[in-house]
């Protein structure tokens, strides 16, 4: 398969409300999609997922934007793809979003040629129909967090993750128990703890959470053992694992239970499955979580959360509970707490070119003299 023509799309996606957690608040998202054309003419599609600034991880998108011109998008164009993890053998991981952007693009092109799902190229073992939809609620007081939470239950949704921080976090969290005893919940620090506040951490143990996602210093694996010690709640880490040797070095500290598993955070769906499987080996529970994307990253999360042994449903909602409009077709919807997992070639949707086209505030066409 040789690769005819790229187009890297810059898109700006107003969000319907602001978004707030310990680090950040966002009221809109912008995003990278990759269009690759093949010489048959077919088309793939993948989602650059970075932030404009560095509160995840490093990788910006302005930072990533610029590798993918500069080097690794010519470079495809010169590449005759036989299989379509081969490009990881000329890309690094220097900068994991940008590398997992181009690869979701080449396997979606890839298996639209072959007319397989991603899934059916990629893992070869059973998976679901439908999966779990799960919300993720912000930093917000708690009556709006307990008006949100019906709203959404009376939606059918039944898992809940709850963005906390130090002051208020585990308040919030028993207000919310007390009211849902049986309510499938988790909560995400995004790192705001110290082990000064480790006492602060074990006061939630007694909320019969499903997992508390990353409560302290990003990458702090020591500390990570420490406190899961002492608590029975599963640690859960997200940002902290970006490479397969954080993965390794957590499960050999025992630091954690969970793993949140985001394709763009790690590189690509090549190294998502090698930490699948690597976690799958030490008995560590994965689920898959999501980046506030569009649609093009977020149904290939959907098609990951229908691996059978996912452990919660993932951060999974509904197009529309971010945005007025998606980019693909059909959207993601959810009916009765459950999304469809699309069965045709690639990632299974269609791209809506009208609405690309209304986000786009910037277009570049990679021609190999670029």
């Amino acid at each position: 398969m040789w690769i005819k023509s790229i187009e890297l799309f810059h898109l700006s996606m107003p969000l319907k409300f602001t978004f707030k957690t310990s680090q950040t608040s966002l009221n809109r998202r912008e995003t990278l999609v990759i269009k690759l054309m093949d010489d048959l003419g077919n088309t793939g599609h993948g989602e650059v997922v970075a932030f404009n600034e560095p509160f995840y991880t490093k990788e910006t998108l302005s930072v990533a934007k610029r590798k993918l011109i500069n080097r690794l998008l010519p470079r495809l164009l010169r590449q005759e793809i036989k299989q379509p993890f081969e490009v990881h053998q000329w890309m690094d991981l220097t900068h994991p979003m940008a590398t997992a952007g181009l690869e979701n693009a080449v396997l979606d092109l890839f298996a639209r040629r072959q007319r397989q799902s991603i899934m059916d190229l990629v893992f070869h073992e059973e998976t679901s129909d439908k999966i779990y939809a799960g919300i993720v609620l912000g930093d917000l007081d708690s009556q709006s967090l307990l008006n949100q939470i019906e709203e959404y239950v009376n939606e059918g949704y039944v898992r809940f993750k709850i963005k906390i921080k130090p002051e208020d976090g585990y308040a919030k969290l028993k207000q919310i128990r007390a009211k849902y005893p049986d309510l499938m919940l988790l909560a995400d620090a995004n790192n705001s703890f110290t082990l000064e506040q480790m006492r602060d951490l074990k006061e939630i143990d007694e909320l019969g959470l499903l997992c508390l996602e990353e409560p302290m210093t990003y990458g702090d694996f020591s500390a990570y053992q420490k406190l899961q010690a002492q608590m029975k709640t599963p640690l859960c880490l997200d940002e902290s694992i970006q490479f397969i040797e954080d993965l390794n070095t957590a499960i050999a500290l025992k630091a954690c239970q969970v793993v949140n598993i985001k394709v763009g955070r790690v590189g690509g769906l090549y190294y998502a499955k090698q930490m699948i499987d690597l976690c799958r080996r030490h008995n560590i529970h994965y689920w898959v979580g999501s980046m506030m994307e569009s649609g093009i990253s977020k149904i290939l999360h959907v098609h990951l959360a229908s691996l059978k042994d996912n452990y919660i449903p993932g951060d999974l909602s509904s197009s529309r509970r971010y945005f007025a409009k998606d980019v693909i077709q059909p959207e993601i919807t959810v009916q009765h707490g459950l999304i469809l997992v699309p069965k045709g070639p690639g990632l299974g949707v269609e791209i809506d070119e009208a609405a690309l086209k209304y986000f786009t505030i910037d277009h570049t066409i990679i021609d190999g003299r670029t």
